[in-house]
């Protein structure tokens, strides 16, 4: 390597670094400019109203509210949907957990791919 490969390989890198901080210094400027503007448009802004609490959540006073309509019914309760009836006596717990052998396999795939259970191994101290 060269004398004049260092010296164009530091002039790289003296030019790089004058190029970050000239651009984190225009982002500060830009960044403090608006916060002047911001700051202008707060002072300019007349001073709010005392508002009641619930206008300020978000909410509508209560005096605002329309009146309950008398000719919506309430909704009819609806019963709880039943559980899954349980599987059969005669189906094995392999069959009632997958569906083919495809399930099966599938399953033993990911169990290869994601290990034994790094919960159940001592804890290594470095």
């Amino acid at each position: 390597m060269g004398k004049n490969e260092l010296f164009m390989y530091g002039l790289f890198f003296a030019v790089f670094l004058l190029f970050n901080y000239f651009m984190q210094q225009a982002a500060k400027r830009a960044r403090q400019r608006q916060e002047q503007e911001q700051a202008q448009q707060q002072d300019a802004a007349p001073p709010p109203d005392d508002e009641p609490l619930d206008n300020l959540w978000g909410r509508r006073p209560q005096a605002d509210w329309p009146a309950p309509a008398a000719h919506i019914k309430p909704a009819r309760r609806v019963e709880a949907i039943a559980a899954a009836p349980a599987p059969s006596p005669g189906r094995t717990a392999r069959s009632a957990l997958f569906r083919s052998r495809e399930d099966l396999r599938h399953a033993i795939v990911v169990m290869t791919v994601l290990g034994p259970c790094r919960a159940l191994e001592p804890h290594d101290r470095h």
